[in-house]
């Protein structure tokens, strides 16, 4: 639609992650995210399946990733002669931009053609580099060929400012965005916790200065179980501040070393292998409780990547045959054994993740404590969790989830009430609610306009009427 900026989500409205959002003005085209959606019961694609050479194609088949004109190659779309390859599509300027490492945000980034920018700063292209090497990144038929950003970046006539949520580990982004007609911010996902807060506080100050018309926000917490019709007559109370048993981020930090202090034993960790924050943390909690911290050697290289630094490596028994990154891996780090570990337990905190989770009967007669942060699996939605909490219980080991206690629990993503806050403070004109299971239980606790878009529909933003309506995809 000449000189209306449009908006279409291609996916991830109403699934937790998958977001490919796409802003056009005239021949200008920005897409926001390149995930796929979160879906532990249905992963076709979790290893356990080989892959074939045009895993793209396949990809599309089961609905994995969105059709969209103009991304892809021409080799990787034969079996969908009505899509558009990239060298094909008539646009003048076009680009991806990517909050964060998560696979919900990025895991399409390598399918995409080599000629289309995508956005991915240093660090998180060190950390994807170091995943790759040990075959623990994405598919990709692009290699390494990413671009980092500057702190503001235009695609023709749009114009992107990012915001560094956390510069700690490969930098978190929300971005702004404006065009010749519109005011828009993308919020990727919303962290509360630890250093994001003040820096979602200033991003904050920023967007209400500028006054904008259309907010894109997360609404990961917003669960499938909760009925809209319930809170008819009880919305939730938006807070920015901690309540219902949300604990902080320093209480969390204080409870797992304790735990780590107070336990004569071994203690294992399993986190989440792509977020570089945990390492700092977990490399602080050892220190804390006098432990040498030792890892996988796939964990060992991506660290090694990252920060440059050598780390402790114990190798499992679960090769078949020795890969080659495995020697550079060994050479580089400190080597140790799981004899030393059994010799004196209480000395070490040991990585364990779950493609390894048969090591856990060597330490079946040695007190232990198993740790499980926020590595795979993640809860009881994912079949894996049953299998490795039963080989927990045969190991007759103490198994506690560090975000869940008694008197408390921590939440990674900013809770219901936090969102709703967020949404409030910004006061864009209009909120479109996405990366939710469950939008009408997040619209029903709105006290603000919004719309309910639908996937693959296109709207131009009516600033009069203050909503969005439906044009013809161009």
């Amino acid at each position: 639609m000449k000189d209306r900026t449009t908006i279409t989500f291609h996916s991830g409205l109403d699934t937790i992650g998958g977001v490919v959002m796409e802003i056009r003005y005239n021949n200008d085209r920005a897409f926001f995210e390149a995930g796929t959606s979160y879906n532990p019961a249905f992963d076709m694609f979790d290893g356990t399946v080989n892959t074939r050479k045009n895993f793209i194609s396949d990809y599309l088949w089961l609905n994995e990733i969105p059709m969209i004109d103009g991304i892809y190659r021409k080799e990787d779309i034969q079996n969908y002669p009505d899509l558009i390859a990239a060298e094909d599509y008539p646009i003048d300027n076009q680009a991806f931009f990517i909050t964060h490492m998560h696979l919900d945000h990025m895991r399409m980034m390598g399918m995409i053609d080599p000629s289309v920018t995508v956005y991915l700063s240093a660090p998180a292209q060190k950390l994807e580099q170091g995943l790759e090497e040990v075959n623990e990144g994405v598919e990709t038929i692009r290699g390494m060929h990413y671009t980092d950003m500057a702190d503001e970046t235009d695609v023709g006539a749009i114009h992107v400012k990012r915001f560094i949520i956390n510069d700690d580990s490969y930098q978190d982004y929300s971005f702004y965005i404006e065009t010749p007609d519109l005011k828009f911010h993308h919020t990727g996902d919303v962290f509360v916790y630890g250093k994001y807060r003040d820096n979602l506080l200033k991003e904050i100050e920023y967007l209400k200065n500028k006054k904008i018309d259309i907010l894109s926000c997360e609404g990961t917490r917003f669960f499938s179980n909760l009925k809209p019709e319930d809170f008819k007559d009880h919305k939730i109370v938006p807070s920015f501040e901690p309540k219902d048993g949300l604990i902080t981020k320093d209480e969390l930090d204080r409870r797992i070393t304790k735990m780590m202090k107070d336990f004569d034993g071994l203690v294992l960790f399993n986190y989440y292998e792509r977020e570089m924050s945990d390492v700092m943390h977990f490399t602080e909690y050892a220190k804390e409780a006098n432990r040498t911290i030792v890892y996988e050697p796939e964990s060992a290289h991506i660290i090694n990547r990252f920060f440059e630094r050598p780390v402790t490596v114990m190798v499992p028994d679960t090769y078949k045959e020795e890969p080659k990154y495995l020697r550079e891996i060994l050479e580089y780090n400190t080597v140790i054994t799981k004899e030393e570990v059994l010799k004196n337990p209480r000395k070490y905190l040991v990585q364990h993740t779950y493609p390894n989770m048969l090591e856990l009967f060597d330490y079946k007669n040695t007190r232990t404590l198993y740790l499980h942060h926020s590595g795979i699996p993640l809860g009881d939605f994912d079949p894996k969790l049953k299998r490795m909490r039963a080989i927990i219980e045969e190991c007759n080991m103490e198994y506690h989830k560090t975000y869940f206690y008694e008197n408390g629990y921590f939440s990674p993503h900013a809770e219901t009430f936090q969102i709703l806050a967020y949404i409030n403070m910004v006061n864009a004109k209009l909120l479109i609610p996405c990366h939710s299971s469950n939008r009408k239980a997040m619209i029903a606790n709105l006290e603000c306009p919004y719309y309910y878009c639908n996937l693959k529909e296109t709207y131009v933003y009516n600033r009069e009427r203050n909503t969005l309506e439906v044009v013809e995809h161009e």
